[in-house]
């Protein structure tokens, strides 16, 4: 006659698989993943939460004293607003050295190939900085990829230098040719050294 339908009783060993398999359909794509990505984060808090519970504090500090090859005085510890503007001041170039900041700019965009006619500078004070300040517009022109070099090198050089602006222009969308307008406030100290 008919066949007989074999189906599983709850108390059978396939229905927690059954079950736990229409909880997924339930519940959807998403939650499900958002569960699984859960169930991983906690397994992985349970394998390597040992590792990070132990207190190593004298020994990372140990590692980062290392890494960075510095050892702190109890000074800079003691107080360290006064320290970094210290080193702040230090950083400062030389107001009196001005024209040779110029003139390694004019030499920088000449090494990477870039025409700079002539530039304009202008000098101010910031008084709330206390700090002596010139700004230089750099009319350049050249390739695109050599005034970003142009640009990181002044960075890396002068590290009293900061980039305020950046223009470009294209004549035609086949130049090769950009023109573009820089302009870095270079901060400068008065004196040779200067604390606050």
């Amino acid at each position: 006659m008919g066949r007989a339908l074999k189906l599983r009783r709850p108390g059978m060993p396939g229905a927690p698989l059954l079950s736990a398999r229409l909880a997924v359909a339930r519940l959807g794509a998403a939650r499900t993943a958002v569960l699984a990505l859960l169930l991983v984060a906690l397994i992985a808090l349970g394998v390597f939460g040992v590792s990070f519970s132990r207190d190593d504090t004298s020994s990372a500090s140990a590692v980062l004293a290392a890494v960075s090859g510095q050892r702190r005085s109890p000074v800079a510890e003691a107080d360290p607003v006064d320290a970094h503007l210290l080193a702040f001041f230090a950083t400062l170039g030389n107001r009196r050295q001005n024209d040779l900041h110029i003139k390694l700019l004019f030499d920088l965009a000449k090494q990477n190939g870039l025409t700079l006619r002539q530039g304009e500078y202008q000098y101010g004070y910031d008084n709330a900085a206390r700090v002596a300040t010139c700004q230089v517009v750099l009319p350049l022109k050249g390739n695109y990829d050599a005034i970003w070099h142009f640009v990181l090198e002044v960075l890396r050089t002068l590290p009293f230098a900061a980039l305020q602006d950046i223009n470009f222009k294209r004549d035609a969308i086949g130049d090769a040719a950009v023109s573009a307008q820089v302009r870095f406030t270079l901060y400068l100290r008065d004196v040779p050294a200067r604390t606050p």
